[in-house]
């Protein structure tokens, strides 16, 4: 999958933009910069394994950005949950009575999330480290019959750690994306978001610039890594491609060493444009 960008190409120099856009304007020609999303097939798990060894037999370059599937991190380090060893507690029984769910999945609904709203049948909508996901992403697809997998124990930790193991094993940058599918409100079908990244600024604010009307955009903020999520979450696919990670190559970011957490990727409930109406009208266990 290629895209093409032929807006601001911070790669060329000042001089080369300028000349750029004075050519623009006697002429149709456009400046593209390619964008390339690449997956990667791998052999499908079915216990913990070495993620890092995992991913390698592709050809990495400097810069590269790896989306890897949530399940597959989580798969990696045996989060999976046998559903008849789950002890099931009275508050899970009533949740799940009252949405027609499994109860045993109920439980682990609680146990991983840190707030439980009410659901619709089959679903329990969940909140864990600022992001909001049915069933507190926990799901029944792509593990074994009677088991569960969970969210990774520590994304952003196992994101920071596979950036490094590239640098220094492989002596290559690369923006490491931990990525899960989502459901967008009113819309049909999944889309990406990061639950997790390193290397590179998840979010970029974009409050003070102009549009291309010249309105100041003030509260604008660029979600980084959820776009570049969204991309690998297009070639990796939902059901037996066996791809659980993608190379997106030539993305615009602004590299860093820092060590994010999901503060730096989300906001709190009773600030969420989707849930702030709705939050004194929901009933949430903890």
């Amino acid at each position: 999958m290629r895209f093409c960008l032929h807006d601001e190409l911070k790669p060329l120099e000042r001089e080369n933009i300028k000349h750029k856009r004075q050519r623009e304007s006697t002429s149709n020609e456009i400046y593209c910069l390619a964008i390339e999303v690449l997956p990667l097939s791998i052999k499908t798990q079915r216990r913990r394994f070495d993620l890092f060894g995992s991913l390698q037999g592709f050809g990495y370059k400097y810069n590269d950005i790896l989306v890897i599937s949530s399940k597959f991190v989580a798969m990696s380090e045996g989060s999976i949950v046998k559903l008849s060893n789950v002890k099931v507690r009275k508050k899970a029984k009533e949740l799940a009575a009252k949405n027609h769910m499994d109860a045993r999945l109920a439980e682990l609904v609680l146990r991983e999330s840190e707030y439980v709203m009410r659901g619709v049948p089959g679903f329990l909508l969940a909140i864990r480290d600022g992001t909001i996901a049915p069933n507190a992403g926990i799901d029944k697809s792509n593990v074994p019959r009677g088991y569960a997998i969970l969210y990774p124990r520590n994304p952003f930790e196992t994101a920071e750690k596979l950036k490094l193991k590239f640098l220094t094993e492989l002596g290559v940058r690369v923006g490491v994306v931990i990525a899960d599918s989502r459901l967008m409100p009113t819309r049909i079908g999944t889309t990406g978001v990061a639950i997790a990244c390193a290397g590179f600024e998840p979010v970029e604010d974009q409050r003070g610039r102009r549009d291309l009307f010249g309105n100041v955009l003030r509260v604008t903020f660029k979600a980084v890594a959820d776009g570049l999520a969204t991309m690998g979450v297009a070639v990796m696919g939902e059901s037996d491609e066996s791809t659980p990670a993608a190379v997106v190559r030539g993305a615009n970011v602004v590299w860093s060493d820092k060590k994010f957490s999901w503060k730096d990727m989300a906001v709190e409930p009773s600030q969420d444009i989707y849930l702030r109406g709705s939050l004194e009208q929901s009933r949430y266990y903890y």
